[in-house]
């Protein structure tokens, strides 16, 4: 068993978790809580009704009133992080296994039968495996409802870049069913990411528009997610250690944003000026899809994170992680 970004997990009291990254201790996955049972919830799965937790404070908040034994103290990453040991898993939730059932399936409802499709136009008009693309979030586990999102999963770095090619030409002249989000969609975004403090609707607009992971098929929200292979994932769990050094803010251009299409997404950058200046980051990275495709080459930016310091075998460097605190913020200033 190998979780990766994408992946859900099923415990054995029935709490559904999201794995996030490719880096796990040997003895739990990191995940964080997604959907628990409630007589009250608005989903239901053979005859038992759930309820999603969204917001990342609200899930740390329930498990440390109900399931205090999926928190943990992560000696790599330094900090407190939710996770599914081993012996507590029931069930492993495969997005690519996930979508080749749903082509099997003799029946489909309509957004199992769009997720077929729209994996199908990708795959067909990109040139690439079907296998090589799943299906996650409520879809993955049979937690859906018709107003639900379009969760794909794009695996290996020469997928992902071919259906991001065919994705701009498709989108860009309105092919088969693919469009951006229009305003309305952009502003239930800012609402419901909660960017009111952090940026103004019209700077929030301006770089959501520009995105080609995100937007609407044929009426139905779409998010394509692209991960690595096993085969291009080098790092090992403990060969970097990672420590968290407070919040902080730069201003910075982006040098390379090769890997911002990844979940991780990284960027790397030159001419950062830090608030603290002892600390200036070469990258920023971010476990948040939200975060993808959100800055590029050459734009002069401003984030704000907790700056953290990543000792290797050559020494360290120090990065900027967004995401974790709803504070978090990553923009374009000109």
């Amino acid at each position: 068993m190998r979780p990766r970004e994408g992946d859900f997990i099923e415990t054995t009291e029935g709490l559904i978790f999201d794995v996030k990254g490719m880096l796990h201790p040997p003895d739990r996955v990191v995940a964080y809580i997604r959907y628990v049972r409630d007589k009250n919830g608005s989903r239901q799965r053979s005859g038992v009704k759930y309820r999603k937790v969204y917001d990342l404070t609200a899930r740390a908040k329930l498990l440390r009133r109900k399931w205090p034994q999926y928190l943990y103290r992560d000696f790599v990453f330094n900090r407190e992080l939710q996770g599914v040991p081993i012996a507590n898993i029931a069930k492993l939730y495969a997005p690519a296994k996930k979508l080749a059932q749903l082509r099997r399936a003799p029946k489909r409802d309509q957004l199992q039968q769009r997720a077929v499709d729209i994996a199908d136009i990708l795959a067909k008009k990109a040139g690439v495996p079907a296998a090589k693309i799943g299906v996650s979030g409520s879809l993955l586990v049979d937690l859906h409802t018709p107003k639900s999102d379009i969760d794909l999963v794009l695996y290996g770095s020469e997928v992902a870049r071919k259906c991001y090619s065919k994705l701009r030409a498709l989108i860009g002249r309105r092919l088969e069913g693919f469009n951006r989000y229009e305003r309305a969609d952009l502003h239930r975004l800012y609402v419901q990411r909660k960017q009111i403090a952090g940026m103004s609707f019209e700077s929030f607009s301006r770089q959501e528009q520009r995105k080609l992971l995100q937007g609407k098929f044929n009426g139905t929200d779409y998010f394509i997610r692209c991960v690595r292979d096993w085969r291009e994932w080098r790092e090992s769990y403990g060969s970097k250690r990672y420590l968290p050094a407070g919040r902080s803010t730069l201003r910075a251009t982006v040098s390379d944003d090769a890997e911002s299409i990844f979940t991780p997404c990284a960027y790397r950058l030159i001419d950062s000026e830090a608030n603290r200046k002892s600390f200036a980051p070469t990258q920023i990275v971010s476990f948040r899809g939200r975060f993808c495709e959100q800055v590029h080459n050459g734009e002069r930016i401003f984030a704000r994170g907790t700056l953290e310091k990543v000792v290797h075998e050559h020494g360290y460097e120090y990065r900027l992680v967004i995401g974790e605190n709803p504070t978090d913020t990553l923009m374009v200033v000109g």
